[in-house]
């Protein structure tokens, strides 16, 4: 499995977001409008690849909080197999060093988080329709190496 960084305006990035429609408009309802959220431009995109073919995307961006992980989306023929972690992990390689990464994670996704090494902090709340909670990366508990 490939993980690269996406170049902004290049063809790998209109595979990712290809993948994010599948997932988040197509797959589960959020409005095109939301999920297109103005914040591209100044996120970094990861794509990953199984051979030739883009299965995975999200982005990540720097925030008053910290290295938010965002818009991770799988093709649901590869869901509960390494390549969402792998994904995750690349983006955690190239956190910007002192920058706490984070994410606001689909309450059906917990446990993909906390596999990932990330813990929940504080109460559910609603994005885009969605239940969420405030995860953050814990380099003691984490589960990526």
């Amino acid at each position: 499995m490939d993980v690269s960084v996406a170049r902004l305006g290049a063809a790998e990035l209109e595979l990712a977001l290809a993948i994010r429609r599948a997932v988040f408009v197509v797959e589960q309802g959020v409005p095109p409008e939301l999920e297109q959220d103005g914040l591209d431009s100044s996120a970094e995109h990861f794509l990953a690849r199984l051979g030739p073919l883009a299965v995975a995307t999200a982005r990540a961006r720097r925030t008053a909080r910290g290295w938010k992980l965002e818009r991770v989306a799988v093709l649901a023929s590869q869901r509960r197999l390494v390549v969402g972690l792998a994904l995750v992990r690349r983006i955690l390689e190239l956190a910007p060093p002192g920058l706490m990464p984070y994410v606001h994670a689909q309450e059906s996704a917990l446990g993909f988080w906390q596999r990932a090494g990330f813990v929940a902090e504080g109460p559910s709340f609603d994005e885009a329709g969605i239940r969420h909670r405030w995860m953050r990366w814990s380099a003691t508990g984490n589960s990526t190496g």
